[in-house]
This record gives C-alpha cells, sequence and structure tokens, in this order.
C-alpha cells in the first residue's frame, strides 16, 4: 500500500497539471482519490485495530467500555460520517442551487419547445449532480445519528455481544 502522504502529493501535482479544458486531466484524478481514500481508511483502521480488538475481547467478556472506549468505537464506527459532516461546507450551497434549479425549470413550464428544452434538460443534469451531494451528506449526517440513538441506549450484556460483533466484523473486513 502506498502510503497517503504519497498519493496527496501525486494528486496535487496532477491536479497542478489539470488543464480546464482537457476531461483527461481531471478523470485522472478518480482513480487516485479512490486509492486515497482506501489508503486513508485502511491507514486508520490499522492504526487502531489493537484497542478495538482489545475492547472487543471485552464487551465478549461483558465488560463494559470506559469513555474513551466508547469514543475509540464510535471513531471506528461512525468516524468518517461525522468527518465528512463536520467539515463540508457546500451544503447550503448545494440546497440553494438546487431552489434555483427548480424556480427556473418551474419558469419554463409554458415554453418547453424547442431549444428550451434543451436547456431544461442541462438544467435538469446539474439538478441530478447537485441532488446527489445532497443525499450523501443527509445520509452521512443520518447514519451518525442512527449510531447516537442506538448508543444512546444502556448496553446490557446481549447489546454488548451484538457490538462486539459489528465491531469484529467491521475490523474483519479492514484485513480483507
Amino acid at each position: 500500500m502506498v502510503e497517503p502522504a504519497t498519493l496527496i502529493n501525486i494528486i496535487a501535482a496532477a491536479h497542478g497539471g489539470a488543464r480546464p479544458q482537457d476531461i483527461g486531466s481531471f478523470q485522472s484524478l478518480t482513480p487516485r482519490l479512490e486509492e486515497l481514500f482506501g489508503a486513508l481508511r485502511e491507514t486508520y483502521q490499522s492504526s487502531v485495530a489493537i484497542p478495538i480488538g482489545a475492547t472487543i475481547t471485552k464487551l465478549r467478556s461483558g465488560g463494559d467500555p470506559t469513555p474513551d472506549e466508547v469514543a475509540l468505537i464510535e471513531s471506528f464506527v461512525v468516524g468518517d460520517a461525522e468527518a465528512y459532516t463536520r467539515i463540508e461546507n457546500d451544503f447550503q450551497s448545494w440546497i440553494n442551487e438546487l431552489t434555483r434549479l427548480v424556480r427556473s425549470l418551474s419558469a419554463k413550464t409554458d415554453r418547453l419547445q424547442g431549444p428550451m428544452l434543451l436547456d431544461a434538460t442541462g438544467e435538469v443534469e446539474d439538478a441530478q449532480r447537485v441532488l446527489g451531494d445532497i443525499c450523501n451528506y443527509l445520509e452521512q449526517q443520518e447514519r451518525v445519528a442512527r449510531y447516537k440513538r442506538t448508543m444512546s441506549q444502556p448496553l446490557n450484556p446481549e447489546r454488548k455481544q451484538i457490538l462486539a460483533e459489528i465491531l469484529a466484523r467491521q475490523l474483519a473486513s479492514a484485513d480483507e
């Protein structure tokens, strides 16, 4: 596995060389970003594998997790979603852009012929893109909220076993 810092430098160089009218120079960033995403995830998971393993053992033996272990579990299970929703700063812009596009489409309803059909098609394409961003953000936000709702309930012996199993499966998938 290539170190994340090395991949970031490669991406920065490729981005620096991207030319605004050259789709290929931007498309080449996609696999590099995917590789970086995987490397970051793997590096994080390996950095917490030992303490997560110890927490799994503790839960399986009926022990109560410490506040630090609870924070580690949260970070391991939904830390990526928490980071995304905390760092993302375009959400309101996406909402505003979707509103603008829907209003523009609505204003065209009685003029949908000829070139206006093509304009509407372009606006729909843009609306679909921004809607995807909005939905992804809200899905990540909901993922964190579901986790917090679930973890706000007391950890009885059965729930400890379930949590240990979830952590073990997630840890095992990190090794694959």
